[in-house]
């Protein structure tokens, strides 16, 4: 009697593990949203935004990316070149590219929608999608 108790809270947990597992990164997951939400409405040049599409990232080419280091380069010449992509420099002016905003609307971002962007633009370009 003991061992089917075991048995049954073994067949629990192991459902349950099987739940979170499809529901993190099972195939009918949605593909990753690009949209910058922010916590509360952001004022800009007479307009009032709540949110910014950046599925422009999905279109993105080395030679944009190349571009956009040089000119993040320009602007912060200590940085290590390894690490560019990190920076919030370097995300600022990469979903100016891709939004097709100003630069200035970025760069005004309260810091904590900054970060968001900053986490956004570089988990996608480091988060890959698994396919070989």
């Amino acid at each position: 009697m003991e061992k089917n108790k075991l048995d049954t809270a073994e067949r629990a947990d192991m459902e349950a593990v099987e739940a979170r597992a499809g529901a993190e990164g099972g195939e009918d997951t949605e593909p990753e949203d690009l949209v910058l939400r922010f916590g509360k409405p952001y004022k800009f040049g007479g307009q009032e935004y709540t949110e910014v599409d950046l599925s422009g990232l999905e279109d993105v080419t080395a030679g944009v990316l190349e571009n956009v280091g040089k000119i993040a380069a320009k602007k912060n010449p200590g940085m290590n070149p390894a690490l560019q992509e990190m920076s919030l420099t370097f995300c600022t002016y990469l979903a100016q590219r891709v939004a097709k905003l100003p630069l200035e609307f970025f760069t005004g971002l309260p810091a904590k929608e900054a970060i968001k962007l900053k986490t956004l633009v570089t988990n996608f370009l480091y988060g890959g999608d698994g396919e070989d």
